[in-house]
């Protein structure tokens, strides 16, 4: 109990946002918010999010879980981080639902493409048009060293 590493640990959390605000989350996250790395996962943009992310009833999940990130970046950590799940259902929305979360105040969104069967020719075509849109957005708009994605590298000096 007296070693000097007992209270230099992280617990890192991805959460749907879903139960941000009930009281046992919130007092977890007050308890721990020094050793807490925590993101809440929204894909995209709502029309995205709510195809992806639903209720039992069919209800989408984007207003609760925009409204939780809001929360936690103005009350927590302004570097809240986010996972976008990317799938051949909707790689068209690439551009619009990275530029949704930047302009909600993420700053680097690691997106992940799910390859499943499926996949062709064409959905790489629409992928690779969809990042050359958020390149030129990132670079248009001179955000490339402070907003970013992971499956888009835009360190020119490699």
């Amino acid at each position: 109990m007296h070693h000097p590493w007992i209270d230099r640990f992280r617990v890192s959390i991805c959460s749907n946002g879903v139960l941000y605000f009930t009281p046992k989350v919130q007092e977890f996250i007050k308890k721990h918010q020094t050793h807490l790395s925590f993101s809440i996962s929204i894909d995209g943009n709502k029309k995205l999010h709510d195809t992806c992310r639903i209720f039992p009833d069919g209800t989408g999940s984007y207003d609760l879980a925009i409204k939780a990130a809001k929360h936690y970046m103005k009350h927590y950590d302004k570097n809240l981080g986010s996972k976008m799940t990317l799938s051949i259902d909707n790689i068209n929305y690439t551009f619009l639902a990275l530029v949704n979360l930047w302009e909600n105040g993420y700053n680097y969104i690691h997106a992940n493409c799910v390859y499943e069967k499926g996949w062709t020719i064409e959905h790489a075509r629409v992928l690779y048009n969809e990042l050359k849109k958020v390149a030129d957005y990132l670079l248009n708009n001179h955000l490339e060293k402070i907003k970013g994605t992971s499956i888009l590298n835009l360190d020119l000096s490699q």
